[in-house]
């Protein structure tokens, strides 16, 4: 059997009718195509979110406020005296408020924190400084701006050091403006005003809780077991002893968020390549579905390929190759548009472009199986037909 003659009749075959030909190989490209895309989306998503929680280290340890346990300026102060691995430690308290100045006003996310959580997030003013500890301990109204803060009240690339912006019923002094940093796991640096802590709890926020504590641990093989012990220290401070309570609340490290990121994505990819998967199972089908319309147009064809000599197998093969080219094909083209696509979500969404190689051969052998399975079942319809009765029929 001379196979690339054999390869080349198929290859006639399905360019015979080649509108058809396309809306056949329709389910297998867009199957192929979400397929790629999806993969290439989420590790690309995956890849930026979990650059971004490395960048703030891997000795971070997040305490946060809950309903049963809520965190004051005191527990950051035993936490920074009574663990002796703790290092650093930085306290915020977050709220939103009405920003205006310079006749623009703007919904702001308003930080209260501690001079060292600027150290923490490596948060460098472009312009002035950030404020000081003597600031938190005088409860000063001073301010520092992320770089869209600017924008939206002065306009691009002014500097408004030494200006006054009102925050809610609260005149502040801006002594910063940071450098543009992005968002982060952290958030918005650019959108955020940070003002000392003390008078974001008495001034902005109106309350004397903290949102949360942040604190750097000296050595990150050690975090897992500081973690433990902050969260005995908060427990004892606050006198909890239900056991659910105890249970429930956790210190989160770096390595949790990129566990729970990690998760998060696989589920996604999961479900997004589930729905894939229902994709180029219909596709299958309606290959399967045409093969057969196509074998009985063919039938006078395929009596005459066995009256001149063609065995069954000859048959056989020449139809699981039409299939197969059906299906490769849908795959390939699929496979174009989702690195096409994907390439250009990646340039939008500002998220790393990642090829997965091997998924996309994985995808494309899928493909082939795809052609044989559903291809199989019309290429053996041929196969046995009665060269006699193939000739005669109209």
């Amino acid at each position: 059997m001379n196979y690339s003659e054999v390869f080349i009749t198929a290859v006639r075959s399905l360019r015979s009718n080649i509108l058809r030909t396309i809306l056949t190989m329709l389910g297998i490209i867009i199957g192929i195509f979400a397929v790629t895309l999806v993969l290439i989306i989420s590790q690309g998503a995956t890849a930026a979110i979990t650059s971004k929680i490395s960048a703030l280290g891997t000795n971070l340890l997040y305490i946060v406020s809950t309903p049963d346990i809520p965190l004051s300026r005191d527990d950051a102060k035993a936490i920074s005296q009574q663990i002796p691995q703790i290092n650093l430690i930085a306290e915020q308290v977050v709220t939103t408020k009405t920003v205006s100045a310079n006749g623009q006003s703007s919904s702001v996310s308003i930080n209260g924190v501690t001079p060292s959580y600027a150290d923490m997030l490596s948060l460098i003013p472009q312009y002035g400084n950030f404020f000081t500890d003597d600031d938190v301990t005088s409860y000063s109204t001073v301010a520092v701006l992320g770089q869209q803060v600017v924008t939206d009240l002065f306009g691009t690339g002014s500097n408004p050091v030494g200006q006054i912006i009102q925050i809610g019923n609260s005149s502040f002094y801006v002594v910063g403006v940071l450098q543009a940093k992005g968002s982060s796991i952290a958030g918005d640096p650019d959108n955020s005003i940070y003002i000392p802590v003390t008078t974001a709890m008495n001034t902005v926020a109106g309350k004397q809780t903290l949102t949360d504590i942040e604190a750097g641990v000296t050595n990150s093989n050690a975090v897992e077991v500081t973690a433990l012990e902050v969260k005995q220290l908060i427990i004892d401070r606050h006198n909890i002893t239900d056991p659910n309570v105890i249970k429930k609340y956790a210190i989160f490290t770096s390595k949790d968020l990129l566990a729970t990121v990690g998760t998060i994505t696989s589920i996604l990819s999961g479900v997004l390549a589930g729905i894939a998967a229902i994709s180029l199972l219909v596709g299958g089908i309606g290959i399967m579905n045409i093969m057969l319309v196509t074998v009985t147009e063919r039938t006078r064809e395929i009596g005459l390929l066995k009256a001149i000599g063609a065995t069954r197998s000859n048959i056989l093969v020449q139809f699981l190759i039409e299939a197969v080219v059906l299906t490769v094909s849908g795959g390939l083209i699929g496979t174009s548009l989702g690195i096409g696509v994907g390439l250009l979500l990646s340039s939008i969404l500002k998220v790393p472009f990642t090829l997965p190689v091997g998924s996309i051969i994985a995808a494309v052998i899928v493909s082939i199986i795809i052609g044989l399975l559903f291809g199989i079942y019309p290429a053996q319809r041929a196969a046995k037909m009665n060269p006699i009765d193939a000739l005669r029929y109209e």
